[in-house]
């Protein structure tokens, strides 16, 4: 099962330069970074958690909610869909069927976190961890199911470790998830410039984190991670903060009675039935219509 999605998932990340990640949390979200020219996109579970729940990225949401959203997302463009696999949702085994799940739906690649479930966003205090070699096992048996399937999927690997271990335990960690066959690592909340380095140098697969506003890793220069050899950068609140902005915004000049602004903020009806593609799905009716 020759994934071509994944395939080029892997070619972008053999590119020079830096790889930009904007992660969406529905299928609406994935348009709009379809559209707006990126070569890949991902999927944020603390975005999915809070838009299909209400609720925080503490383990809430079950794999089958998380599945059928990723599989809306990736239905609905062509760009390779790197979706965020948490924990695996248990031990080496449920990796191995959460690879497989995620092969089927054509995800271009999964990322597995070594923290203990429920995990909770890697941003927020609190966080547990498995041991180096439970998560090599769990890395082990994702390849298994990508070489069952006959898959290119990429299978990045995440670790939790520097809110507990420490830096030391951060690139130990990295190096071992690599070694056990990671495709990259993806190190949450690096503190500064000179611990992104030491990754850099350290690892033997690309180095990827996340940039969030107001989180636990400090604001770095997009020009910066680049020039250290960063090869992959996730921005996992580039959708749904500003939609929540926007949203919030257009119903306080609702509340204000102020109708122009509400349309200000927003796009037209025309616009967002062309978004959604409703002239094609018209033609297509018209196409189909007994005759």
């Amino acid at each position: 099962m020759s994934n071509s999605r994944s395939r080029i998932f892997r070619e972008l990340l053999e590119r020079p330069g830096l790889l930009l990640r904007p992660c969406g949390y529905d299928a609406l979200s994935a348009l709009l970074i379809e559209k707006a020219g990126f070569e890949l996109m991902g999927t944020s579970g603390y975005a999915i958690a809070a838009s299909a729940i209400g609720q925080p990225d503490l383990g809430l949401i079950s794999f089958g909610e998380l599945l059928e959203r990723a599989r809306n997302i990736i239905n609905c463009v062509s760009i390779p869909v790197d979706v965020d696999a948490d924990t695996g949702y248990g031990n080496a085994l449920n990796a191995y069927w959460t690879a497989k799940n995620y092969i089927w739906i054509d995800a271009a690649g999964i990322r597995i976190e070594d923290q203990t479930w429920p995990k909770r966003c890697g941003h927020m205090n609190g966080k547990s961890i498995i041991s180096k070699e439970e998560m090599a096992a769990k890395i082990r048996a994702a390849i298994r199911a990508r070489e069952e399937e006959g898959s290119e999927l990429v299978i990045g690997a995440r670790t939790d470790a520097r809110a507990i271990e420490g830096f030391e335990g951060t690139v130990e960690r990295a190096m071992f998830y690599a070694q056990a066959g990671a495709d990259y690592v993806y190190v949450e909340c690096p503190q500064s410039l000179q611990e992104v380095a030491r990754l850099v140098k350290s690892i033997s697969v690309p180095l990827a984190f996340n940039l969030i506003a107001g989180g636990k890793t400090p604001n770095f220069a997009l020009a910066e991670l680049e020039d250290l050899g960063v090869k992959y950068i996730s921005i996992p609140m580039i959708c749904i903060y500003p939609a929540v902005r926007s949203i919030l915004d257009a119903l306080q000049a609702l509340r204000e009675g102020d109708l122009n602004r509400v349309g200000e903020l927003g796009i037209n009806w025309s616009q967002f039935n062309e978004l959604i593609g409703v002239k094609r799905w018209r033609r297509l009716e018209e196409e189909s219509a007994v005759r």
